[in-house]
């Protein structure tokens, strides 16, 4: 899968523009102290995602391979049946004399098929046989055959007596599922040739908005730095009294010292601020705003590590935290009204890449559950459409904006990121068209999977044994469903 689910954090997004200033809270910087770079030119038509019209299929999970069963029982004319009682029980009415006796007619159509009478499994197999899964040409697992394992003679010499050459015995095994993807894992379906194309998509609309991302991230650090140069001296001079170190001796009453601590704090969480103004570049600030393309166009900011115990607004009348907040959501603010609404909506529609692929993992995931192939025509051309909504040529909406929106969120290699704002698309967008085709695959991953096993449910073992011989000419391991999902047949 390609990147997991969203899309790599990217550069930045935002400028400034003349507002008033509200009395007593920070002022904005002067916007004639700003020299903004001039972004790239205005994009045309919409993002170079290739065509996804590929052959894909969600994987199904598989045990053993139908095509050696069909290939054994193929030689003999006629074979025997035993179920084993137990196998009903434990799968209410799932692969019963009926549904086996179906797969053997599709599987060997010319070889008729004699019910015999249930018997357990360990009556027959006297010991456990090995369990040696080696992978096919087909990518599918065949079982290794032991040099001998123990079979009830007396049993197999009264099957060739009633004219059976091979007894077919099916039963479940006691293997539990780690112990069986332990042993090898196989699956039929691969969406390996969509994600292919879907990772092509998105380096090459990565290279494209590239000088975009680095433009908006000059920006941004630009308004930030700003607004900070005039923010971070005044609670410099307001925190001036926590400057010198004191000790608890140094204070009449408890109340004056922690009052104290919490400006010591205050203080040292105000030094990286104040380091961000004395860079040289604006981009040199780790707290500048930046935007992230992670599931949509987001804003958001690194805050310092430093801890602020949560009394410490209270003790002191204000939450310079909170102020220190301010001039990214000034820049956030200001986004709009510098940048390229065509570049913002294409940046917007790569980041939904993150909820189609989120979508895609529940899709692309090997499980234990069968798809019809008209259910999977569907999903492919959805898919389809979906690829064609990236390439989409189309002018912003009236209402695409971003919106400012706190919240938080984390990015890989990063960790915590504030978010300020996050861009909507508008009405009738790329980007909400994507977004609600994600939440449409996603119920279609649910409620198009057939024959869904059980969390834990052992596999069964079918053993082809020559009654003349006493000798096992076929043995494997099968999820059930492989074998039987109605009308869909083995897998």
């Amino acid at each position: 899968m390609i990147a997991g689910a969203a899309a790599p954090a990217l550069a930045t997004v935002l400028a400034c523009s003349p507002r008033g200033a509200v009395p007593g809270a920070p002022v904005a910087a002067e916007p004639s102290s700003l020299v903004l770079p001039e972004g790239p030119p205005t994009p045309h038509g919409g993002l170079p995602m290739p065509a996804l019209d590929v052959g894909w299929a969600p994987p199904s999970q598989s045990a053993g391979d139908p095509a050696a069963l069909a290939e054994a029982i193929a030689r003999h004319a006629r074979v025997g049946l035993i179920v084993d009682p137990a196998l009903k029980r434990e799968r209410e009415g799932q692969l019963d004399v009926a549904q086996l006796g179906l797969l053997i007619n599709r599987l060997a159509p010319d070889t008729a098929v004699h019910v015999l009478e249930g018997v357990e499994l360990g009556q027959i197999v006297l010991e456990d046989p090995p369990l040696l899964p080696v992978p096919n040409a087909a990518g599918r697992l065949d079982w290794a055959l032991p040099e001998s394992l123990a079979i009830d003679r007396e049993r197999a010499r009264a099957w060739a007596d009633h004219g059976d050459p091979a007894v077919l015995v099916v039963g479940s095994v006691g293997i539990d599922s780690a112990t069986m993807r332990s042993l090898g894992e196989a699956s039929v379906g691969s969406c390996d040739p969509l994600e292919a194309r879907l990772l092509e998509g998105q380096t090459r609309s990565l290279a494209e908005l590239e000088p975009f991302l680095d433009h908006t991230d000059a920006v941004l650090a630009a308004a930030y730095q700003a607004e900070l140069s005039v923010l971070v001296p005044k609670l410099q001079a307001e925190l001036a009294e926590f400057e010198p170190v004191r000790a608890r001796d140094d204070f009449r009453s408890l109340d004056e010292w922690n009052r104290y601590q919490c400006g010591e704090k205050y203080r040292e969480y105000l030094e990286p601020f104040a380091d961000c103004i004395e860079w040289a570049t604006p981009q040199a600030c780790s707290m500048a705003p930046r935007i992230f393309l992670r599931d949509a166009a987001r804003i958001g900011s690194v805050e310092p590590s430093g801890y602020v115990p949560d009394h410490c607004p209270a003790r002191l009348g204000r939450d310079y935290v909170e102020e220190l907040r301010t001039p990214a959501r000034k820049a956030a603010e200001l986004a709009g009204d510098v940048l390229d609404l065509r570049w913002l909506s294409l940046a917007e529609r790569l980041a939904t890449l993150g909820e189609i692929h989120g979508a895609l993992e529940e899709l692309c995931k090997p499980a234990r559950r069968r798809f019809a192939p008209a259910d999977v025509a569907e999903l492919q051309q959805r898919l389809i459409a979906v690829g064609e909504l990236f390439q989409r040529d189309e002018e912003p909406p009236h209402d695409a904006r971003f919106l400012a929106i706190d919240g938080s969120f984390r990015v890989s290699g990063v960790g915590a990121v504030r978010q300020l704002a996050r861009f909507d698309g508008g009405t009738g967008s790329a980007s909400r068209a994507l977004v609600a085709e994600a939440r449409t695959l996603r119920r279609l991953a649910r409620e198009r999977a057939r024959c869904v096993a059980r969390p834990g449910e052992a596999p069964v073992m079918l053993v082809l044994i020559d009654s003349a011989s006493a000798k096992p000419e076929f043995l494997g391991f099968f999820h059930g469903e492989e074998l039987d999902c109605g009308e869909l047949g083995p897998l």
